[in-house]
């Protein structure tokens, strides 16, 4: 709990010291982690979209508000899932307070945004795929809205400790109860702070 109360007294502090009232994000385009092998569906792509929205506000301090599709595709073009998820009043940890090493592209990611909390995700039905190294098996929901843990990172200059130039991307998806994670990343097409 001490924590949890840290961090939102951080973002308050954030808040104050940026001076912003909003900050609107869009990602959207081919994702760079989910391509690889579904049996008998091979290979695979897939699209990613994701709108987020950070509000400040002088009392309760900043709230993320989350929005993301993803869509595998077969080779062939056929649809073969897809995961709508949907998070309001996310908790909001400003740049500067993490980092996070991606094994993919072998960076330690710096001054990124992090929205969180519990939302509700849709999906199309269960597979399995290979995900970052991994083999994952994703939920089914039978087409119903049901809860999960939705998270959104945006690193709106693609900055990491190994000084590698990237541009700007935003990562969505789900953490399972076991910890893992799944999502979609693309480069975010707008990042406006108002």
């Amino acid at each position: 709990m001490k924590k949890i109360c840290m961090i939102l007294v951080l973002c308050l502090m954030a808040t104050f010291a940026y001076g912003q009232t909003q900050i609107d994000i869009k990602a959207k385009g081919l994702d760079e982690d989910i391509p690889g092998i579904v049996a008998p569906y091979s290979p695979i792509t897939a699209d990613t979209l994701i709108v987020g929205k950070i509000e400040f506000d002088e009392v309760i301090g900043p709230l993320g508000q989350v929005e993301f599709h993803l869509t595998i595709y077969a080779d062939s073009g056929e649809k073969i899932y897809s995961m709508k998820g949907h998070l309001e009043n996310g908790m909001v940890v400003p740049p500067g307070f993490l980092q996070r090493y991606c094994e993919v592209r072998n960076v330690t990611w710096i001054n990124f945004w992090v929205v969180m909390g519990m939302g509700r995700i849709k999906t199309s039905e269960e597979i399995t795929i290979n995900y970052r190294g991994s083999s994952i098996t994703l939920p089914d929901t039978g087409g119903k809205f049901v809860p999960a843990y939705v998270i959104m990172m945006v690193s709106p200059l693609g900055e990491n400790l190994e000084n590698e130039a990237w541009p700007g991307w935003s990562w969505a998806g789900i953490q399972f109860p076991s910890g893992k994670s799944f999502g979609g990343i693309t480069y975010l097409t707008k990042y406006v702070v108002n």
